[in-house]
């Protein structure tokens, strides 16, 4: 059985962001469940501003488009703010509209897990639903578990990594969500397998 391919986007270029670090506990759940990861953080994603109908992309840009096509599904982990998603990974969602062409176009197809990480989970949950809202305006799955990160107290920790992974509730909500994705996005790449009769 083929491996499931993830894509991964996310982060804060704030150096040490809290959002990065949920975005690698996410990859490494994801690689214990057997999937294949190509984990995007915001250094990868810091593109230009979208300009529609461009004929040359970035080589940051390019990537990032190549992940997705690859990819059976994705997560992707923004930092909230004023009650969004940032701008930086607004930007790189933005540049799936290069993706329109394909066949399928945009995410379909694909399944996506959100998550996002505020200093509140209030907050978070407003990230939560602008997630959720441009990944099906993109055509994509949205998985029924999405997590809303309270990061007032990881991020007041020396080791932010450890806090995540001994915060019991925090680690069984993105284990659930990892494992919708990885679960869905399995049964959507074994579909692809079978010839069509």
């Amino acid at each position: 059985m083929t491996a499931v391919e993830l894509a991964l986007l996310g982060g804060s270029l704030r150096p040490g962001s809290v959002s990065e670090r949920v975005l690698r506990a996410c990859a490494d759940l994801a690689v214990d469940r057997g999937a294949r990861c190509t984990v995007l953080t915001a250094t990868d994603l810091d593109l230009p501003l979208y300009q529609p109908g461009a004929t040359h992309r970035r080589p940051a840009a390019a990537g990032l488009l190549a992940a997705v096509r690859r990819a059976d599904g994705l997560i992707v982990v923004s930092p909230t703010y004023h009650g969004g998603m940032s701008g930086l990974l607004k930007n790189a969602l933005d540049h799936l509209e290069d993706l329109a062409a394909d066949r399928p176009a945009y995410l379909d197809g694909k399944v996506v897990g959100s998550v996002a990480v505020g200093w509140s989970e209030h907050g978070a949950a407003t990230t939560v639903a602008a997630l959720r809202t441009t990944v099906t305006s993109l055509r994509g799955w949205v998985t029924p578990m999405a997590v809303a990160v309270n990061s007032i107290e990881l991020a007041a920790v020396e080791d932010v990594d450890a806090a995540i992974r001994a915060d019991a509730r925090l680690m069984r909500r993105l284990t659930i969500l990892v494992g919708q994705v990885t679960d869905f996005a399995g049964r959507g790449s074994a579909a692809r397998l079978v010839p069509s009769a």
